[in-house]
This record gives C-alpha cells, sequence and structure tokens, in this order.
C-alpha cells in the first residue's frame, strides 16, 4: 500500500512541461493521450481546405478606353473587382494622372480596388506584360488590329471587345474574318449609345449585323461584360447587346431566385429570345398597300379633307363645350338667388329692435319726461304739510 501511494505521489508530481511533450509526440502519429486522474478525450484533427482561388494564380487583365477618357467607362473597373477574380487590373490610358482622377474614388478604396488597380501609359506592350485578358470598351476599329497585335505578342490569350455604335459597323464580315484568324480568343460585343438612366430592364443578344441598336443602360452592360468575360459561352461569339421591351423572362428567372451570372447564361445561350410577333392583319395590309398605290395629289387631298374634318369637329365641341359652360353658370345663379331668399326670410324683424331701441333712448313711456332725480330744496313743495300742522295745533 505504502509502495502504491509513492507511486501515485511521484506520478503526481510530474512537471506538466513533460506532459505536453508527450501529448505533441502522440498527436502526429494519431494517438490518444489520457491524462491520469481524468476522463479520457477524443481528440480531433482539425482540416483546413486551402481555397482554390489560393493555389490557382488569378488572372491578369489590362482595360482600354477609345475614347481616350475613363469618364464614361469608370464603373467597369468595380465591375471587375466586384464579379470578376482578378489579382491585377491595369488601366491603360494616355494619361496616368487623368486615370486616377476618373477612378481613385472613396468606393474604390473602401472595396479593395485601390489594391489590384495600377495605371499605365505610353507603350502598350509594356502594360500588356504578364496580363492574360484584355478588356477594350468603346472599341476604335481603326487601332483595332494594331492593338490585337501587340496584345497577341504579350502573351494575351482572351480579349473582349465592345463597340458603342446605334447603327451596324461598316464591314462586319472583314472584321469578324480578322477577330477570327487571331490566335486569341476573342469575344466582339455591339451596343448601342450608353444610358446612365434605368436599369434592371430587359436585354436580348441579337445578330452583330442588327439594322440599329436602342439605348442599353452602362451598369446593365458592364454587368453583363464582367460577368460573360470569364464565361465559355462567350468565347469567339460576336452578337449584338439590345435592349428589350419584353423583359417578363428575365423577371420569371429573378423570381426565381437566378444570379446574374445564370441571366448571361441563358442570353448567350438563346434561351431568352425576343417576343413573338404581332399576326399581320391582312385587311390593315391590303388598306396600307392601297394608301401607297394612290399618287401624291390624292394623299394630299386626303390629308386636307382630314383636316377639314378635324376642324369641324373641334369647332361642333367648342360649342358644346361653351353651351354646357353657360347652362351650368345659370343653375348656379338660381341656386344662389333661392340660398339668398331663404335667409332673408329666417332673419329676425328689424322694426321691432328699432322700437326698443327709441324707448329706451326716451325714458321709457313717461312721455319723455325723465324723473329728477336731484334733491329738493327747502321749502320746495313743503307749504301744504305746514298748513295742516298749524291746523292741528
Amino acid at each position: 500500500i505504502c509502495g502504491s501511494i509513492r507511486d501515485t505521489q511521484s506520478h503526481r508530481s510530474m512537471r506538466w512541461s513533460e506532459k505536453l511533450l508527450l501529448l505533441a509526440a502522440a498527436l502526429p502519429c494519431g494517438a490518444s493521450f489520457t491524462v491520469p486522474g481524468s476522463r479520457p478525450a477524443v481528440l480531433s484533427r482539425l482540416v483546413t481546405r486551402v481555397p482554390t482561388s489560393a493555389v490557382q494564380m488569378a488572372e491578369q487583365i489590362v482595360v482600354t478606353d477609345g475614347t481616350d477618357s475613363f469618364y464614361s467607362s469608370r464603373l467597369i473597373f468595380q465591375s471587375l473587382h466586384d464579379y470578376g477574380d482578378f489579382s491585377k487590373i491595369t488601366a491603360l490610358g494616355s494619361s496616368i494622372a487623368d486615370a486616377k482622377k476618373m477612378l481613385l474614388s472613396r468606393q474604390a478604396r473602401y472595396s479593395g480596388l485601390v489594391d489590384v488597380l495600377e495605371f499605365a501609359e505610353g507603350d502598350a506592350a509594356d502594360a500588356f506584360a504578364g496580363a492574360n485578358v484584355w478588356l477594350a470598351i468603346n472599341a476604335d476599329q481603326s487601332t483595332l488590329n494594331e492593338q490585337l497585335s501587340v496584345a497577341q505578342a504579350a502573351g494575351v490569350t482572351r480579349a473582349f471587345l465592345h463597340l458603342s455604335a446605334e447603327s451596324c459597323p461598316a464591314d462586319t464580315a472583314a472584321l469578324e474574318a480578322t477577330l477570327t484568324g487571331s490566335p486569341v480568343t476573342c469575344t466582339l460585343m455591339r451596343t448601342g449609345t450608353l444610358s446612365k438612366d434605368g436599369t434592371g430592364g430587359g436585354l436580348l443578344v441579337t445578330p452583330l449585323d442588327e439594322p440599329t441598336c436602342d439605348e442599353v443602360p452602362i451598369e446593365d452592360v458592364f454587368r453583363f461584360i464582367a460577368e460573360a468575360i470569364t464565361m465559355p459561352e462567350a468565347e469567339g461569339r460576336y452578337f449584338s447587346l439590345c435592349p428589350s421591351t419584353d423583359a417578363s423572362q428575365l423577371k420569371q428567372m429573378r423570381m426565381a431566385g437566378c444570379s446574374r451570372r445564370e441571366e448571361v447564361e441563358a442570353l448567350l445561350k438563346g434561351v431568352i429570345k425576343a417576343s413573338a410577333e404581332e399576326v399581320v392583319d391582312p385587311v390593315k395590309a391590303a388598306a396600307q398597300a392601297e394608301e401607297d398605290s394612290r399618287s401624291e395629289e390624292e394623299k394630299a387631298a386626303k390629308r386636307e379633307e382630314e383636316l377639314k374634318e378635324l376642324m369641324a369637329r373641334a369647332k361642333q365641341r367648342g360649342i358644346e363645350t361653351q353651351q354646357r359652360l353657360y347652362e351650368e353658370e345659370k343653375a348656379k345663379a338660381e341656386k344662389r338667388a333661392e340660398r339668398l331668399s331663404y335667409f332673408q326670410q329666417t332673419q329676425p324683424i328689424e322694426d321691432d329692435d328699432e322700437e326698443d331701441k327709441k324707448d329706451d333712448t326716451d325714458g321709457g313711456s313717461s312721455g319723455g319726461n325723465k324723473p329728477d332725480d336731484k334733491p329738493k330744496k327747502d321749502g320746495d313743495g313743503d307749504d301744504d304739510d305746514d298748513d295742516d300742522r298749524l291746523a292741528l295745533v
């Protein structure tokens, strides 16, 4: 018994550092360690997964603007940072000072855009060095081939080119042939004029040679670019992004919880299409054809006849309006006269009031003689009383 007590005391006197060393040696081998005198504990190994983005190097992108100013395209940098995965975003222009004035904002500082944003000017080859993607906003068709060659020589493998033109480009076939023959994977997107008003409306992907393309909200266009630039569905595509009056399909996707990236994917795949065209009425079509077949004199005579009819209708409406206003004013006057007569009958008679006022001023019913309230003097009216007293005596 004494021996077991001594063993227990010696075990308890073991230093904590030795216990920690034993525990550290047991953990790598996957063994469990139980401290004497305590409940056995199960040790679990914490597994920390390394994000994929930390293993794979993020891409670097160079952004240019064909207008030589980032004033109208400054929002694209924030969209690329918020919805893309780029380790460096380079703004290539003719002046670094002007680019900083346009891009260094409070939102850029708070969102962390300034940490990945860089500026370059002058030689484009130095700016494209180390970059993987080139984004050209409001691209200039006259210098497009030269810039594409410089980007290709610098090692750029992906190019997204944006054209802002309401009318169709002059020679779309030659432009497509140039981009198709380049080893750089290109995407050419044409839009109408970029507008600052409105967002979240309907969009539609149409052919590049679409005759006209109306104004498109700038926020919707830049969000589309930020998503499509990293999507395989947009690679090697040449199309127009135009507004659509029918936004029902996009609204249904948003109500179902779809993301904006899924909307862009649906647009590129052609899932979202234009609404069905109206059925042509044969009667209206025949009337239109008959009208077109008439001569200019007949059309002028028809317009003059329609103008006369419109003038006659306007004159008749004016007469009817005047008659209606006259009758309304007459009814109002009669109503006012009726109300005035009623009020006069219900008012009290003024003659009694005048007589009461006259009586008050004349001293009442005493014939107009006011009572004499003055004190009497000695000897005034007292002679008869004195005679009576003497007779009694």
